[in-house]
């Protein structure tokens, strides 16, 4: 398997965390309660499977690769990649922070539906570019060789998390899923 395949594979499994995101928002905005649980597992998905797993290997392993490569990080795809992973990391925050103030302070309800549809925005364009043209531009560059380095490079950069990690978050994933299919 080519390790830009790996990575698809991580974007279906975040796409599924997205869509119960998704659906915590328009229950809430329906009028139902906030579902401030399922909200903070999405959080923590976000936090530890999206950033620590996903993005490490697409920053510690793929980007460098591609721009041994000659794909351009400054001015070019990686560059724009990196920034909106920074962005998410910020909504993230945001969000972690407003649903604090909601619970201990009764903050609003709606800063956080508003930052949860950017967040879900952001991640789902990022995904199609990486899918549709970052990670084809990569596959068209990338020798066996390389292949075989990042996906060495991959099994490290999940190396100095717990054991388990990337299989708990994945289950947390498909509970959310059964919870808001």
């Amino acid at each position: 398997m080519r390790p830009t395949e790996e990575l698809r594979r991580d974007h279906r499994v975040i796409e599924r965390v997205l869509k119960a995101l998704e659906r915590i928002v328009q229950a809430a905005q329906r009028g139902g309660a906030l579902d401030t649980v399922s909200l903070r597992q999405a959080l923590e998905f976000s936090r530890v499977f999206v950033d620590a797993c996903h993005h490490r290997k697409e920053e510690r392993c793929l980007f460098p690769c591609l721009e041994g490569r000659g794909i351009p990080k400054e001015g070019g795809p990686i560059g724009v990649m990196l920034a909106e992973h920074q962005q998410g990391r910020e909504l993230v925050r945001q969000i972690t922070a407003a649903l604090s103030a909601y619970a201990t302070s009764g903050g609003s309800a709606g800063d956080i539906l508003t930052l949860c549809g950017a967040y879900s925005a952001l991640l789902r364009q990022h995904i199609f570019k990486e899918d549709n043209i970052l990670f084809a531009m990569g596959e068209a560059v990338m020798s066996p060789a390389d292949d075989g380095q990042t996906e060495t490079c991959f099994q490290g950069a999940e190396g100095d998390l717990p054991a388990g990690t990337h299989q708990s978050m994945e289950e947390l994933a498909a509970g959310l899923q059964a919870k808001y299919p």
